[in-house]
């Protein structure tokens, strides 16, 4: 949620007039950001003068300086005077609670201004602006300093000896370095791959972020790719979506224009950027983390999507496979999905339906288990798969229905995504089921970040549909 969508929010709610469903909103962005917190706060503060101030001139009653009527003055008995006189009186304290309340909203609006300024552009140590977060560090570890999350980055390099580490940019950038790697932060916009992985996921508006490397300078154009660059300097760009400009580091030819699904190489000092097969197995630790998945245990297998993405296509008997789909989506009216709650996906009628409200920025996983070869239906060979998957949002809601799968395609399912009309869905746990009964158990945790799953699949496809909040 952005400024000035909290603080109309906020605004609404402190007039007494906001609907169920921002009021929804509001608590949301309340419960996951204690700095949005701090600035309710301090605004309720101010509201709060703000009817110490219309207290006091309402208890003027008709005066502005504590002196009687000319009426009761000069004791004259002049109704028609008295009335004009409390009217104008009346009017005169009504433009000075005006201007007081304006003054004071202008304070409101500055000091919330202020809070968010100093909330979210602190410097980091050393004096620098603030420009990215230490949001997720997995095994890091550090050079010549130690790193903590929520460290404030400004201008400077880093040094990344193993494991991986997501900034946050301000601008809405992610990059997810994988070490060993030496980066470097340049500006808000640009930065510096010297050695290591990188993968990076860029919003439309910090279109033009730049990734130089000693090879080939990388300006995205509104994308995630990945990229690497070995000891002796040799990169490797990478499209997962989107497309890119690559020119030579130390060229002037025309950049080179790479879209989704392909990939370059070039060596320090070449005079040519060659293009290489499509392949994202070095990027399969760094880039789930970029796409907002923290942590995969049990038999799960991130597939990052590439050419010819056709979910239904991937067999395996052995792992569940997530496939990232769409970020950034604006739902214009209500999202209907099969589960919204904390605890055990159960069928529900279906009048019973569950929503998700409009006006939310959303994004979508799909995860599957797809065992190789055919089955019959109601055959009792198959596989069965158990995992868990930490996301970095709250998950919203559950898609596991064959119908709501096929209804959500288009709005939630990868642009170029090809995912057939052929059955899918999962069937979860009935409360008199036997144990080993062959059902698929799903299960969103408290906190809902991560779901546990236990999947049996043999004649059908297992599928479900995982909604999340885009911003935290």
């Amino acid at each position: 949620m952005n400024d000035e969508e909290f603080l109309r929010l906020t605004t609404v709610y402190l007039e007494d007039a906001l609907d169920a469903g921002d009021l929804e909103l509001l608590n949301r962005e309340l419960a996951n950001s204690p700095d949005r917190v701090r600035q309710f706060n301090d605004l309720r503060l101010v509201t709060g003068l703000i009817h110490e101030y219309g207290r006091a001139f309402e208890s003027g009653d008709a005066t502005t300086d504590g002196k009687s009527s000319p009426s009761e003055a000069s004791g004259v008995d002049s109704p028609v005077g008295v009335s004009s006189w409390k009217a104008a009186s009346k009017e005169q304290a009504a433009q000075r609670a005006l201007a007081v309340t304006v003054a004071v909203l202008a304070t409101a609006a500055s000091l919330f201004l202020f809070l968010n300024w100093s909330g979210t552009e602190s410097s980091p140590e050393g004096g620098t602006p603030a420009i990215a977060t230490l949001e997720y560090t997995s095994h890091a570890k550090w050079g010549s300093e130690e790193r903590v999350l929520g460290d404030q980055l400004g201008k400077g390099k880093l040094y990344l000896e193993i494991g991986l580490a997501r900034l946050d940019f301000r601008n809405g950038v992610t990059v997810t370095l994988q070490g060993p790697a030496e980066f470097e932060i340049l500006s808000a916009d640009q930065t510096i791959l010297a050695s290591g992985i990188l993968t990076a996921s860029i919003p439309e508006s910090a279109v033009g972020f730049e990734v130089l490397t000693p090879a080939m300078d990388v300006v995205d154009l509104g994308t995630a790719f990945g990229v690497s660059v070995g000891g002796d300097g040799e990169t490797d760009v990478c499209v997962f979506e989107g497309e890119v400009e690559v020119s030579l580091a130390e060229g002037e030819d025309a950049p080179q224009l790479v879209r989704e699904g392909s990939a370059v190489r070039s060596r320090p000092k070449a005079d040519s950027i060659d293009t290489v097969d499509y392949s994202t197995e070095r990027y399969e630790n760094a880039w789930p983390v970029t796409s907002g998945v923290l942590q995969a245990t049990g038999l799960m297998k991130f597939v990052s999507p590439g050419p010819d993405f056709v979910p239904g296509r991937y067999e395996d008997s052995e792992r569940i496979l997530v496939f990232h789909e769409r970020s950034h989506v604006l739902l214009r009216s209500d999202l209907k999905v099969n589960v919204t709650e904390p605890g055990h996906y159960v069928p529900v009628r279906r009048r019973n339906k569950q929503a998700i409200a409009a006006g939310q920025v959303i994004r979508s996983y799909l995860l599957q288990l797809n065992p190789i070869g055919e089955f019959t239906r109601g055959e009792t060979a198959g596989a069965r798969v158990i995992g868990q998957i930490t996301f970095d949002r709250p998950i919203l809601g559950l898609i596991g229905g064959t119908t709501h799968l096929i209804r959500t395609d288009e709005l939630l399912g990868h642009p170029l995504g090809d995912y057939g009309d052929t059955r899918r869905g999962i069937e979860p746990t009935r409360p008199d089921d036997l144990p080993d009964s062959g059902r698929d158990n799903v299960t969103l945790s408290e906190d809902r970040r991560t779901l546990s799953l236990d999947l049996s699949a043999s004649s059908a496809v297992d599928q479900i549909r995982v909604v999340l909040a885009e911003e935290p």
